[in-house]
């Protein structure tokens, strides 16, 4: 299932994390908040977070 993973800080600037559907439903939130942004980040892990990085554009080589 399509997914967006949003990581915040909440009004204590503690940080929190929403799963939300492609039509910004939310699916499923932190139970808990965090001072630190690893340790939220480990409890989305845990839940089916995995970052996938934008893929590199391909630079076309200039063939003359």
């Amino acid at each position: 299932m399509n997914s967006i993973w949003r990581f915040y800080q909440d009004l204590n600037h503690k940080w929190k994390w929403q799963r939300l559907s492609v039509d910004r439903t939310v699916i499923a939130e932190s139970s808990s908040a965090y001072k630190e942004y690893e340790k939220c980040l480990a409890n989305a892990q845990e839940e089916g977070y995995s970052f996938h990085p934008a893929q590199a554009k391909l630079v076309k080589a200039n063939i003359r």
